[in-house]
């Protein structure tokens, strides 16, 4: 019992120790977990080391080492960061770079905006074709780790850091941003924007004639200007040099003034020149004439403008008005529309050489006309010949033309020759005459019967005619004068001979001189006797006297055609003698015709042919059908050169 009671005694008293013990042992736990969690750092802060610094205050206070660094390492913006004006405190690296998307993505027309300042006028000058590039992000990064780290080391670099952000409390930090302009085409975006306002004076110059008072239409002048481009270029790039991309540019502007005035115009134009023909009585023709002279009445030509007949009167049709007159075609006279009209049209030629005007085209007659000297003709011909001439001055020109009781007229207006000086165009008192023959051209025609032979163009010998274009001085004197040579060709005389006989056949004709002859194998045939026509034959015991309708027929040769009787000529063909133009009835008192005429040989006459077998000799007829009207004005359809056969257009 006692041992039992001892034992547990004794038990008891150990697990009372063990328990104690235990406790003891928690509690020195617990001490050495709440000494380390809340003591020990005090007690190591009471006993570290503190180092002083300067707050905002400027107080000065201590700080162990760990403080300055907790107070230091900040994963955003200290306060007092400013970036482009904006305050970015207490923001992290991402917040701040959302708040700068815009600068980011700005464009060109965002940051650059240059004017020119022209007078009162401003001009914005275009950006196309630059660049840019902004370092936004840069900058931020840059203001982002400001006082992040120092160059000091340890605890003087924390000390360092820490002065700085409390600085920045104080005394803000600004930041600013920069964009970068690529602006290598600044040359010729200034020239796009101040070109147009470089201008050149407008001269005084005429903008119509007055068919009335005789005198031109002026306009006045005008100032022009000039801009001093290259200086702006200067002065933009000198801007971006900088980096100032907006700023209003001054621009030179100089003053251009015009040479010539409205009043020095009036006082240097007038009526250089004038030339007139008398018309024939031929109402159709002097309808033509009248048409063209009111087409060109009152046209200005400005410096260097060509005036071209054709192209500017246009066709000669019945719609227009024109009517059938006179005219030359290959040599001879006909009716055509718009004849006579070259007579209009050799006053302008006259004209534009007496106001000494540059002449491009002129196509003299076939022959000399009546109406003017020899030499001074000019012909037209729709299609074909021209006339053009340029006005080379610098000054305008006006043709004014008219016609009235049967006389046709054409001025020239512009710029009045120097000094007074006057100019005269006319031709020389005779032609030189190539006296040989021109000769005959034979054309056979299968329409009418062997035997007719017509005349349908009469020779023309080869002319040549002198004229001169004579400069006197104002007093009258001859001071220079200019020889033209006109060259009239030879015409062929035409003769249309017969190749059709009675029975059809056609016969050959020798185109060199004219004979017709029947083909090889040709067999006249036998005409079939008409019994009521027929005398009985006479009684053979009664011989009647021979008649020279019984001649033996191995004596007679066969005529060219049997069942055409009447015989052709025999005596050779004369030399056609030149026209002498008998048909104007009222010829221009100032143009006499040329005093060396071609030859008058008369034309023989046709004696009886004493053989009946006609041999086809050339015909002696000279006279032509058609008398050329107007001794070869062809009323704007002469041939030009007279070239016949030469597949020209007809005409007029």
């Amino acid at each position: 019992m006692k041992k039992n009671a001892a034992r547990r005694k004794k038990k008891k008293i150990t697990t009372g120790i063990v328990a104690t013990l235990t406790v003891l042992l928690v509690l020195g736990l617990t001490g050495t977990i709440l000494y380390t969690q809340f003591f020990k750092k005090e007690v190591d802060r009471f006993f570290e080391k503190k180092y002083k610094v300067i707050d905002v205050t400027g107080a000065e206070i201590e700080y162990t080492e760990d403080e300055l660094a907790e107070a230091v390492n900040y994963d955003k913006f200290y306060q007092g960061i400013k970036i482009d004006g904006v305050d970015v405190s207490d923001k992290t690296l991402e917040e701040a770079k959302a708040m700068f998307k815009d600068t980011r993505e700005k464009k060109v027309d965002d940051v650059v905006d240059i004017q020119f300042q022209v007078g009162n006028e401003l001009v914005k000058m275009n950006t196309e074709g630059m660049t840019l590039a902004s370092n936004i992000d840069e900058v931020l990064t840059e203001a982002f780790n400001y006082a992040k780290t120092s160059q000091l080391e340890g605890v003087e670099g924390l000390k360092d850091r820490y002065e700085q952000i409390t600085a920045l409390k104080k005394t803000p930090k600004e930041y600013t941003s920069a964009v970068t302009i690529g602006y290598d085409n600044v040359s010729t975006l200034a020239h796009a924007a101040l070109d147009s306002f470089n201008s050149e004076p407008v001269e005084a110059h005429a903008t119509g004639f007055d068919k009335e008072t005789l005198t031109f239409i002026i306009e006045e002048s005008a100032n022009g200007q000039s801009v001093n481009v290259d200086k702006a270029i200067q002065d933009v790039n000198d801007t971006f040099a900088k980096a100032e991309y907006s700023a209003v540019i001054p621009v030179e502007v100089t003053v251009v003034e015009p040479k010539t005035s409205a009043d020095y115009l009036r006082a240097n134009l007038g009526k250089v020149s004038s030339n007139s023909s008398k018309c024939k009585d031929n109402a159709n023709r002097n309808t033509n004439i009248r048409l063209v002279c009111e087409k060109i009445d009152g046209l200005v030509l400005q410096p260097g403008e060509q005036f071209d007949f054709n192209g500017f009167v246009g066709e000669r049709t019945a719609e227009r008005g024109f009517k059938e007159a006179p005219g030359i075609f290959e040599g001879k006279s006909r009716q055509e529309l718009g004849g006579g009209i070259c007579q209009a049209n050799t006053m302008i030629f006259q004209s534009v050489v007496e106001a000494d005007l540059q002449i491009d085209q002129r196509v003299a007659h076939s022959w000399p006309s009546d109406y003017v000297d020899p030499g001074t003709d000019a012909t037209v011909t729709w299609g074909g010949a021209n006339f053009k001439f340029t006005n080379n001055t610098e000054y305008p020109v006006a043709i004014h033309a008219y016609y009235g009781d049967l006389w046709v007229t054409v001025e020239i207006y512009g710029r009045l020759l120097p000094d007074g000086q006057k100019i005269s165009f006319f031709g020389a008192d005779s032609l030189l005459v190539n006296e040989a023959p021109s000769g005959v051209e034979y054309v056979a025609d299968s329409s009418l019967p062997v035997g007719t032979v017509n005349h349908e163009r009469s020779a023309h010998n080869h002319k040549v005619a002198l004229a001169y274009i004579v400069t006197y001085d104002a007093n009258g004197a001859e001071i220079k004068r200019e020889e033209l040579k006109t060259e009239y060709p030879a015409i062929r005389a035409k003769i249309v001979v017969g190749t059709r006989a009675a029975d059809g056949t056609i016969f050959n004709m020798n185109p060199n001189t004219g004979e017709v002859t029947p083909p090889d194998g040709y067999v006249a045939p036998t005409p079939t006797p008409d019994p009521a026509t027929t005398t009985p034959p006479p009684d053979s015991s009664e011989t009647p006297p021979p008649s020279e309708t019984q001649q033996p027929p191995e004596t007679t040769p066969a005529p060219s055609d049997p069942s055409d009787p009447t015989p052709t000529p025999t005596e050779p063909a004369p030399t056609d003698p030149e026209p002498t133009d008998p048909e104007p009835t009222d010829p221009a008192p100032t143009d006499p015709e040329p005093t060396d005429p071609e030859p008058t040989d008369p034309a023989p006459t046709d004696p009886e042919p004493t053989d009946p077998a006609p041999t086809d000799p050339e015909p002696t007829d000279p006279a032509p059908t058609d008398p050329p009207e107007d001794g070869g004005d062809n009323g704007g359809g002469d041939n030009g050169g007279g070239d016949e056969g030469s597949g020209e257009t007809p005409a007029e």
